[in-house]
């Protein structure tokens, strides 16, 4: 066992004096093997460890006597040690503790500068898992299992023992003489795990006694062709992707079974919660969204949405933005700042009629007049336009529907108005109000800070 995790070690480039390990020590018999293991490797090569032990604080006395037993090897092997025991309140769930062992390992990989995480599952744990999973409903993803080097959101995990049994972990404590604590709770056939393991396990070993190995063998198939999988979709997302969005027309041009791979790979990099129906909502709604042009909106959590129209699909932070209240008075020219624009009035001197710029341009060739009693402000309910080359005149959010104006950016438009008549849209509209119909008076634009 020690050649194999030192080629474990050596494989994933660990194997140096100057780097500083984190060990998640419960002190069962998996996490003793593995920190004694890494000891003697360590003694060697010089890497220092620092083992992790959080006391769960359920089961009173003996969780106790297990903390003791923790401190008691780490003392006689002269091994640096942090414990810390969970208040009484704490919630006693697998989730809760989970998360609670998280944060204790993060606090100190932060604190002590660490280089990684090591972490004590097997194979047998791994066979636990998958076979959990699919009691839950997992896809191929879900057969991947644990991987023997994964990443948290604030380190790199290691597993050096996933290559074992739980048999083989037994016989190393019992050669070495190890006395690993043996957790109570480990034998409650009312958890989950522990059913599987002591009962569903047991039995199929009795049709193949290498489950684990074969277990093992399907998890590694899946992780290869998950990586098959991967590389292909990295072609597909480059032809779809477009200005940081995904192009709707490319997306739903693609299969069904590509478009739904694509919407689980968003859903697991955001760390949002899935299945199988969720997955076909987004679906259902991604195509149903893409023939408008302004487009809809699905709340994927508090504050995050997904937005889909017929040009693109994006994720939106805050849909509904905090709409401006104040309007500023635009007295003559000369240039204006409003909120984080810049918008600019100059008096045409031109004695040639100009190139009028396409109306999605942020500048403008009007005929103001000596008229100025105008303001510079947001979207109010009840304003009207009456578009370039109009008669009758139409509601601004009409319009924006026609323009494909998504809803989500309707309230940050900066207008050029006259009462609740909109007389410039910066890069939608000019209205007919403004029209030069030889040479223009002035020269309006807008732009950001």
């Amino acid at each position: 066992m020690l050649n194999k995790v030192k080629s474990f070690l050596k494989k994933h480039g660990l194997l140096s004096p100057e780097k500083v390990f984190l060990v998640g020590f419960s002190g069962g018999y998996d996490s003793m093997c593995m920190l004694d293991i890494l000891h003697r490797i360590s003694q060697k090569e010089g890497f220092k460890l620092v083992a992790l032990h959080l006391n769960h604080n359920w089961r009173g006395r003996e969780s106790e006597i297990e903390q003791e037993n923790c401190e008691r090897y780490c003392q006689e092997n002269n091994i640096e040690l942090y414990t810390e025991i969970l208040p009484d309140g704490i919630q006693k769930t697998e989730t809760v503790a989970r998360e609670k062992r998280q944060e204790f390992f993060k606090k100190f990989y932060k604190k002590l500068n660490a280089d990684g995480l090591f972490l004590a599952h097997t194979k047998s744990d791994n066979t636990e898992t998958i076979l959990y999973r699919l009691s839950k409903g997992t896809g191929v993803k879900g057969l991947c299992g644990i991987l023997e080097q994964s990443r948290l959101d604030f380190c790199d995990v290691y597993r050096p023992l996933m290559s074992f049994s739980r048999k083989d972990i037994v016989r190393y404590c019992t050669l070495n003489k190890l006395v690993p604590n043996n957790d109570s709770s480990n034998f409650d056939t009312k958890y989950a795990r522990n059913f599987i393991r002591h009962q569903i396990i047991s039995e199929l070993k009795t049709i193949n006694p290498k489950i684990d190995d074969v277990i093992l063998n399907l998890s590694q198939i899946a992780i290869s062709e998950q990586n098959i999988i991967k590389e292909y979709l990295s072609i597909i997302k480059k032809d779809i992707e477009k200005n940081g969005c995904i192009d709707s027309q490319r997306f739903i041009a693609q299969s069904k079974d590509v478009q739904f791979k694509l919407i689980l790979d968003f859903l697991v990099e955001n760390n949002l919660d899935y299945d199988s129906k969720k997955v076909e909502e987004i679906f259902n709604f991604i195509n149903k969204s893409a023939k408008y042009k302004s487009g809809k909106t699905l709340s994927l959590t508090t504050d995050m949405w997904l937005f889909a129209s017929k040009e693109k699909i994006c994720t939106i932070d805050d849909i509904e933005p905090q709409k401006l209240e104040e309007q500023l008075e635009i007295k003559g020219c000369g240039t204006y700042k409003f909120h984080n624009c810049i918008f600019k009035v100059e008096e045409y001197k031109g004695s040639l009629i100009p190139e009028f710029p396409k109306r999605t341009e942020k500048k403008a060739f009007v005929n103001l007049g000596n008229d100025f009693c105008l303001t510079l402000r947001t979207r109010i309910h009840g304003d009207i336009i009456q578009p370039f080359g109009m008669k009758g005149k139409m509601k601004l959010k009409k319009l924006f529907i026609n323009e494909g104006v998504e809803k989500f950016k309707r309230d940050d438009i900066i207008l050029l108005c006259k009462g609740h008549e909109v007389l410039w849209v910066p890069g939608v509209c000019l209205s007919e109000k403004l029209r030069a119909k030889n040479l223009p008076s002035h020269i309006i634009s807008i732009k950001e800070l």
